[in-house]
Order: structure tokens, then sequence, then C-alpha cells
């Protein structure tokens, strides 16, 4: 029972460390053709460029664009990458950060769950070291937040990411999900 147990608990670790967050800041390469929402697809992203069946809420910040890209920022046209291949989300902000002698303090956070609901990873604030000195405003302007499976279970091919950008000095907040599966 102890090596059952044992065994287990170190295909939980694999499973646990098979994925990796990245992020970056500042600009990112633009998108090719989408249609554009608007307010009678949703209020609160009238005028922003939406792809790859992003869903997203947006509040008290205005969004300019966000889609899925390859490790190139090259948008991607399906929801797809390999395992050991970064999928990002890039999102580009109109305004809404609050700024404070040009530097904006934003937090982020992500999650990779399974299609059955299993969480493989989370990370609840992945700017957190630069709380205290904030990061230049005009490089929060852009923002990509990026996901690696580098392992995966047999018959798992089909991953939800859920994630999270908001100002830690005001109200504005980006926040939703997307949907990938592994070729």
């Amino acid at each position: 029972m102890k090596k059952l147990t044992l065994a287990y608990l170190f295909m939980l670790s694999i499973i646990f460390c098979s994925c990796d967050f990245k992020c970056s800041i500042g600009d990112s390469r633009s998108a090719g053709k989408t249609k554009p929402v608007t307010s009678e697809d949703n209020t609160t992203l009238n005028g922003a460029i939406i792809k790859n069946d992003i869903d997203l809420d947006v509040t008290d910040v205005k969004l300019k664009e966000a889609y899925l890209a390859d490790a190139d920022f090259r948008p991607l046209a399906v929801n797809k990458t390999g395992v050991g291949e970064k999928i990002y989300l890039v999102i580009k902000m109109d305004t809404g950060w609050v700024k404070e002698k040009g530097r904006s303090f934003i937090g982020a956070s992500e999650r990779i769950l399974t299609s059955e609901g299993r969480v493989v990873v989370s990370a609840d604030d992945i700017f957190k070291s630069q709380e205290m000195e904030g990061l230049d405003a005009t490089d929060t302007k852009d923002i990509s937040l990026s996901a690696l499976i580098t392992n995966a279970d047999p018959g798992v091919n089909n991953f939800e990411v859920q994630f999270r950008v908001w100002d830690k000095r005001g109200k504005g907040e980006v926040k939703g999900k997307y949907k990938f599966s592994l070729r």
C-alpha cells in the first residue's frame, strides 16, 4: 500500500510540474484579419478585436485586442499547440490602468485545467515581483501570458486556461478563459 501511495504521489508531482507559465509586457506583433466586436455583441468590449474564441469580461479598462499566438507571436488560426510548444494569450490595452509617476501596478493569474476540470497548474500573481516598483505604464499596454504543456497524460488533449489581469491601484480588470488542444 505504501508503494502504491508513493507511486501515486510521484505521478501527481509529474503532472503538476508538466506545465509552465511565462508572461511578458511590452510590444508584441500585431494580429491578422478579424471581425471587431460591436456593441451588439458585448457592450463592455465595444470596438475590441477578439480572436480564438476567447471569453472575456472587462471592467473599467478599454481593451483594444486579444488573441492567441505561437512562440514567434504569430496569431494562431486554430487553438492547437504541441507538447513543449508555448501558446500565448496576447492582450492589447487601449486605456485603463492607473498610472502613478509613469508606473502601473498590475497583477496577473492563470490556471490550466484539463477538460475534466482537474487543475494541472495554478499561478496566483505572476507580476508579484514588480509589486513595489510597478511596471512602466507604456509597457503594460501589451501583455502576454503563456502556457506550456511539457508532459501530458495519454488521452488528455484538451485544456482550458482561466486568466485574470487586474490593476492593483484601481478597479480595472480583464478576465476570461480560452480552450486549446494538443496536436
